[in-house]
């Protein structure tokens, strides 16, 4: 098993975020966590990236319990989180934010990997010197997920990452996800659209106000009844 998440209970302050949730992502897949805003979604995947501390619970990455490790550790250890919101840096070039994402690496294999995210993103290649705040919504989503995968992880964790973008190019960013499943990468999806998460995921996990509700295979989840009514519009 690659993540195995146990009992992890969040607070931010005296407000508890997470009560005791409990969900694993198997090597090779592609796993979404589902569920409306405010539901902990977010605070599930910060927690993982060693971005927020747990109060209670155990996070496994392959065995090794990622509890007391620092973000950037976490990333060394394979893990990289692509933030809702983008977060690109927007004075820096497209090859520049490119770079910030593999700063850890000392191989030699960086700029090979920088022409796999164009043949991933072309629209990148084409603007590798345009500063990413001028980049359009879509652009700037391309250059996260990018950022993101500059570090080789084998588990990339999506937060949102159709928030915000024409139907279009949601289409192109889910099928880059699959992709990436296809060739090796798992991945952890976080997504509101969850009817296309559905539908790519492998499996899935519903979290209401903290608490996982539901899960199985993605294919159950979309013929729920409570899944149909509270997120798929029928």
């Amino acid at each position: 098993m690659m993540l195995q998440v146990t009992n992890l209970e969040v607070f931010y302050g005296n407000i508890q975020a997470l009560h005791g949730i409990d969900f694993h992502v198997e090597e090779g897949e592609i796993v979404t966590i589902i569920g409306s805003n405010g539901a902990g979604k977010s605070t599930t995947l910060m927690t993982i990236a060693g971005l927020l501390k747990p109060k209670k619970g155990e996070i496994l990455y392959r065995g090794q319990n990622l509890g007391k490790f620092p973000a950037y550790k976490i990333v060394q250890q394979g893990i990289s989180l692509c933030p809702e919101g983008r977060r690109i840096f927007s004075s820096l070039s497209v090859l520049e934010n490119l770079i910030m994402g593999a700063v850890q690496r000392s191989d030699k294999g960086i700029g090979t990997d920088i022409e796999w995210v164009f043949s991933l993103f072309p629209d990148l290649k084409d603007r590798v010197d345009q500063p990413g705040g001028t980049l359009s919504g879509g652009q700037q989503q391309m250059l996260a997920i990018g950022r993101a995968l500059m570090s080789r992880p084998k588990l990339l964790i999506l937060d949102e990452p159709s928030l915000g973008l024409a139907p279009v190019l949601v289409d192109m960013i889910f099928n880059v996800i699959v992709t990436l499943r296809d060739k090796g990468t798992t991945v952890l999806l976080v997504e509101q659209n969850a009817r296309q998460a559905l539908e790519i995921a492998d499996r899935g996990y519903v979290l209401e106000t903290g608490r996982i509700i539901l899960e199985g295979p993605s294919e159950a989840l979309r013929d729920n009844d409570r899944v149909k009514s509270a997120y798929l519009g029928g």
